[in-house]
């Protein structure tokens, strides 16, 4: 009786802490510089690659990002079962 009444108390309390939290991006810290560029309308060609010149298509050429890091090709789409709700 004790044993799976501890294990029920620890499952609520790991299915509570599970969803606190806010929803939404970070925040900047404080004292960050305010106003940052706003991202470009569209940075893509009609074949959905890297426009030419931005750093995406930087990256996709020389397979390393402006400040040296690795990146990685872009993988293959493949369909996930949830994918019709997105539509």
């Amino acid at each position: 009786m004790r044993r799976s009444l501890a294990l029920t108390l620890t499952l609520l309390g790991a299915l509570a802490l599970s969803a606190c939290g806010r929803n939404g991006g970070l925040e900047p810290p404080p004292g960050a510089a305010a106003s940052q560029p706003p991202p470009a309308a569209s940075q893509s060609s009609a074949d959905g690659s890297a426009a030419a010149g931005t750093p995406q298509d930087v990256a996709a050429q020389t397979g390393f990002d402006a400040r040296g890091n690795p990146v990685a090709p872009p993988g293959p789409k493949r369909s996930f079962v949830l994918d019709p709700l997105l539509r």
